[in-house]
C-alpha cells in the first residue's frame, strides 16, 4: 500500500480526530460510580456485571456485591446492571465534576435470558424491547451452550436464523433468506471479509473469542455499508475492566467440550486481568475433529434407488482442526480509553467431493482493532482503525489439507484497512445518535495457480448520520448514508472477462426510518423502513474458472449493477412476568438481485465444456415472511418456548419471473420445554431440556439453485443425491447444572442431538447431493471459572 494511498485513507480521519479532541483534558475524567447489587431478599450478588456500553467500560461485583468504577468522564452515561437469572436494570446517570454517584440496586429474578441493551444497528445502546430495529442477541450461558466450530451452527437455533453448512466445520448464517455477500460479519462493528461468495466459505472468526453476538435482521447498510442489505452479525469483544485500587485483579475460565458424532474435542482458556490504569484480556481455543457420521443406512451403491445418498455412516474427508484466540489491551489514559485487540483464526479442513476424494483447505484470518473512546460534554468521540488479513488456500482435487501449503492450487490473500470515526451525541435536545465517516481500502491478490478470481483493489468512502428522538411512549429514529467506491482490477490473459485493466466507480445512498410506540408498559409496536445496497463483488464481475469446492465452472458478468433494496418490517413485542414474545412481518423488494444460473451454452464457455457451467445474472425480486417467537414462564419449574419462521420469495422480472429465489430456507417450527429442577446437595440450578425442530419439505428453485444439478433435469443425469429435500423432525435432549466452588459456579451442560438418529437431509446442507445430514451425537460442555 503506497504512501499516497495511506495519506488519502487517513488524512480525513486524522483531521476529524484532531478537531473533536482538541478540548479534551484530564479534568474531564474524575467522576466515579460505586455501589452494591442485591437480590430482592437483600442477598449480595457476586459476579454481577456493571456495563457502560457507550465507553466500553465495566466492572464485576465482589463477594459482598460491591463495585467501583473510577476515572469516568463528565457526561451522561447509561449504566446496565445484569446477572444471570435476574432481570437487568438500566440507569441513566449524569456525572458532574468530581462527583461520585452511589448506586444500590436490587434485581428481580427471572428465567428469561435477554440482553439488557444492544449496540448493533442502532444509533446508540438501546433496550431491544423498544428498538425500531429487529436485533437478537446471544450471550451468557446460552452462548456457551451454543458455541460451535462454525458461526452458522452457533446461531442456527435463533428465531429467523438458519445455517448454510458443509459438515460440522463450515457454516454461515442465513438471515431471512440472505447469506454470504448479503450478510455482513462484523468484529466490534467493523466489516470482515472472508471470500464470502462461496456457499462453503464460512466466516473465519470464532465466537469463543467474543463476549456476545448481536444479529440485525433486515437491511443494515446505514451503519455498515455494502453487503449488509440482508442483515449483519456483530461479534462484540469482552469489555475492559479496571481495578479500583493500585492492586491487580485476575480471573478467567477454563472451557472444554466433546461431541461424539465426529469425535470432536475442544479446550479453551479465557483470562481477564486489570490494574487501575491497564486492562488485559485474552483467550485461546483448540478444536479437532474426525469425520462426521450420518445414520448407517444402505447407500445408493447397494439400493440402486434414485436419490439415495452416495455416502452414509462415516462420511470420509470431513475432518478438521482449528486453533484460535484473541488478545485485548486497554489503557485508561488521562483523556479517554485506548484499546487494542488482536484476533487470530487458523483452520485446516477437508471437503468431500462427489467422487469421494477430498479438497484440502487452509484458512488463516488476522484482525487488529485499535480504538479510542473520548468523552466530553454531550459527545463521545470514537475513532477506530482496523486491519484484517485473510489468507485462503486450497489443494487440487484428491489432496487433503496435510499437503498444504506446498500444494496450494488456490492461494488468495486479502488485506483490508478500515478507518472510522463516530461522534455519539448523548441526549442533546432530546436527541441521541451518531454521525460518522469511514474509509475502507480492500486489496486482493491471487498468487495461486488457479485463476478463478483476479487481483485488484478498491477504496470505499462513506459518511453517515443516524439519530433518535424519544419522548414519553414514542421513539423515532432516522438516518442516511452515502457511499462512493473507486476500484481497479488488473487485466490477465487467462480471463476473457478482464483482458485489460478495468477501473470503475460505484455510488449509493442508503437510509432508514423507524418508530417504536409503547402501547403500555408491556406492549410495544414497531415499524422500520430501510434502504440497503450491495456493490457487485470482484467475484460477481470477473470470476472465470473451475471452482473446485462446488465442482462447477463459473463465469462472471462485468455489466452488473448495484443491488438495492427496500426493506419494510413491523413487530409487535410483549413482555411481562410470564410471557416474552414477538411477532414480526417483513417485505423486502430487491432491485438487480445477483445470482448464478446454469449456462451450458454461455458464449465464453471453455472447450471442451465442463459438466456444469454457471454464470452471473441479475433480476428484480421480492421476499415476504414472518417470524413468531414465544417464551412462557408458566410455573417456577417450567419454561416453554417456541418459534415459527416462514419466507416466500420470487423473481419479479427476467426470464425466471415468478420463480423462487435460490437458497431460501424452508418453513420451520422449533419448540422447547425447560424443566427447572430443585437443588440437590452441591448441585445447584439443575435443568432438563427437551427441544424439537420441525422443518418442511423444500423444492429447489430451478436452474439457478446451487447444487441443483443433483435434481433430475439439470445438467448430466446424476442418479444419487438430491437438491430438493423432504420434511423432517429432530428431537434433542439436554441436562445441566452448576456446582459452586469457592463461590464460583462450575457449569456442566450435556445434550443429545438427533436423539432418534433421524435419516434426513437439510435443504441448506451443501452435502445433501451425495450425503445425509449428521446423525445422533452426545455432547458435553464444561466451564470452570477461576479468580486470583
Amino acid at each position: 500500500m503506497s504512501i499516497i494511498k495511506l495519506n488519502r485513507l487517513f488524512m480525513p480521519i486524522l483531521l476529524i480526530f484532531i478537531f473533536t479532541t482538541s478540548n479534551i483534558n484530564a479534568e474531564n475524567f474524575n467522576g466515579a460510580i460505586k455501589g452494591k447489587v442485591f437480590s430482592e431478599d437483600n442477598t449480595p450478588l457476586y459476579g454481577a456485571h456493571i456495563a457502560l456500553p457507550s465507553i466500553n467500560r465495566g466492572a464485576v461485583t465482589d463477594g459482598n456485591g460491591e463495585f467501583v468504577i473510577t476515572n469516568l468522564p463528565n457526561v451522561n452515561l447509561r449504566v446496565v446492571i445484569s446477572y444471570i437469572g435476574y432481570e437487568s436494570q438500566i440507569l441513566n446517570i449524569d456525572l458532574e465534576n468530581n462527583q461520585i454517584i452511589e448506586l444500590n440496586v436490587h434485581l428481580k429474578p427471572t428465567t428469561f435470558n435477554t440482553e439488557p441493551v444492544v449496540v448493533t444497528g442502532n444509533p446508540y445502546a438501546v433496550n431491544p424491547l423498544n428498538s425500531p430495529q429487529d436485533v437478537s442477541t446471544l450471550s451468557g450461558r446460552e452462548k456457551l451452550r451454543s458455541e460451535s466450530s462454525s458461526l452458522g451452527k452457533t446461531l442456527e437455533n435463533m428465531p429467523g436464523i438458519y445455517n448454510l453448512s458443509a459438515g460440522s466445520v463450515a457454516g454461515k448464517p442465513v438471515i431471512r433468506g440472505h447469506t454470504g455477500e448479503r450478510v455482513l460479519i462484523l468484529s466490534d462493528g467493523v466489516a470482515q471479509e472472508y471470500q464470502q461468495y462461496g456457499e462453503r466459505h464460512s466466516p473465519n472468526i470464532d465466537a469463543f473469542s467474543y463476549d456476545r453476538i448481536e444479529v440485525i435482521k433486515g437491511a443494515a447498510s446505514l451503519l455498515y455499508g455494502s453487503d449488509a442489505m440482508g442483515g449483519a452479525v456483530n461479534l462484540i469483544p469482552h469489555p475492559f475492566h479496571f481495578a479500583s485500587d493500585s492492586g491487580f485483579d485476575l480471573n478467567g475460565d477454563l472451557n472444554s467440550g466433546y461431541f461424539s458424532n465426529n469425535n470432536e474435542y475442544m479446550i479453551g482458556l479465557k483470562f481477564d486481568g486489570s490494574s487501575e490504569l491497564f486492562s488485559l484480556n485474552g483467550n485461546i481455543i483448540k478444536r479437532k475433529a474426525d469425520n462426521f457420521h450420518t445414520p448407517d443406512v444402505a447407500p445408493y451403491s447397494i439400493t440402486q434407488k434414485r436419490g439415495d445418498p452416495k455416502f452414509t455412516g462415516k462420511i470420509p474427508n470431513t475432518n478438521f482442526e482449528q486453533i484460535n484466540g484473541s488478545l485485548g489491551l486497554g489503557y485508561l489514559s488521562p483523556i479517554g480509553i485506548f484499546t487494542f485487540q488482536y484476533d487470530h483464526f487458523k483452520n485446516e479442513n477437508n471437503f468431500l467431493l462427489p467422487t469421494g476424494l477430498p479438497i484440502g483447505v487452509g484458512l488463516e484470518n488476522q484482525i487488529v482493532n485499535i480504538k479510542w473512546n473520548l468523552p466530553f460534554e454531550n459527545f463521545i468521540v470514537k475513532p477506530k482503525f482496523s486491519y484484517q488479513k485473510n489468507h485462503r488456500q486450497a489443494t487440487r482435487e484428491g489432496l487433503s489439507y496435510t499437503f498444504l501449503p506446498d500444494s496450494a492450487a488456490v492461494d488468495l490473500i486479502l488485506n483490508v484497512y478500515t478507518a472510522r470515526v463516530e461522534v455519539e451525541n448523548v441526549n442533546l435536545f432530546n436527541i441521541s445518535g451518531t454521525i460518522g465517516t469511514e474509509i475502507k481500502f480492500y486489496d486482493h491478490n491471487n498468487v495461486g495457480r488457479v485463476p478463478l478470481q483476479p487481483t485488484g483493489s478498491f477504496t470505499n468512502y462513506a459518511i453517515f448520520i443516524f439519530e433518535e428522538w424519544q419522548k414519553n411512549k414514542l421513539t423515532l429514529n432516522i438516518g442516511g448514508r452515502f457511499d462512493y467506491r473507486d476500484q481497479i482490477f488488473y487485466g490477465t490473459t487467462t480471463n476473457p472477462l478482464l483482458p485489460k485493466d478495468d477501473r470503475r466507480s460505484y455510488s449509493s445512498f442508503s437510509g432508514s426510518f423507524g418508530a417504536a410506540y409503547k402501547l403500555n408498559d408491556q406492549l410495544t409496536l414497531t415499524g422500520d423502513i430501510n434502504r440497503g445496497f450491495r456493490t457487485p463483488s470482484f467475484f460477481n464481475l470477473y470470476v472465470y474458472g473451475y471452482h473446485g469446492g462446488v465442482f462447477a465452472f463459473q463465469i462472471g458478468n462485468p455489466n452488473l449493477k448495484n443491488e438495492t433494496s427496500l426493506d419494510f418490517s413491523s413487530s409487535l413485542r410483549f413482555r411481562n412476568n410470564i410471557f416474552n414474545t414477538h411477532l414480526t412481518v417483513f417485505h423486502n423488494i430487491i432491485y438487480n438481485y445477483i445470482f448464478l444460473y446454469d449456462a451450458p451454452e454461455h458464449p465464453l464457455a471453455p472447450t471442451p465444456k465442463p459438466a456444469f457451467i454457471f454464470a452471473q445474472d441479475q433480476a428484480d425480486a421480492r421476499m415476504t415472511g414472518l417470524e413468531l417467537a414465544i417464551d412462557a414462564n408458566l410455573f417456577d419449574w417450567l419454561q416453554l418456548s417456541g418459534s415459527y419462521s416462514k419466507i416466500k420469495s420470487e423473481f419479479t422480472s427476467g426470464p425466471w419471473s415468478k420463480g423462487g429465489l435460490p437458497l431460501m430456507p424452508p418453513d420451520r417450527i422449533m419448540l422447547s420445554a425447560k424443566f427447572l429442577l430443585p437443588d440437590l446437595s452441591i448441585i445447584k440450578s439443575p435443568y432438563f431440556l427437551i427441544d424439537g425442530k420441525f422443518v418442511s419439505s423444500k423444492k429447489a428453485a430451478g436452474i439457478y439453485e446451487p447444487f441443483g444439478q443433483f435434481d433430475d433435469g439439470i445438467g448430466p443425469d446424476i442418479a444419487f443425491g438430491v437438491c430438493s429435500t423432504d420434511k423432517y423432525s429432530l428431537l434433542d435432549l439436554g441436562v445441566g447444572f452448576n456446582i459452586y466452588l469457592y463461590k464460583q459456579p462450575i457449569s456442566v451442560d450435556v445434550s443429545i442431538t438427533n436423539v432418534t438418529n433421524e435419516v434426513y437431509r437439510d435443504f441448506l446442507d451443501t452435502y445433501k447431493g451425495y450425503a445425509l445430514s449428521p446423525g445422533r451425537s452426545v455432547n458435553l460442555k464444561l466451564n470452570v471459572p477461576f479468580v486470583f
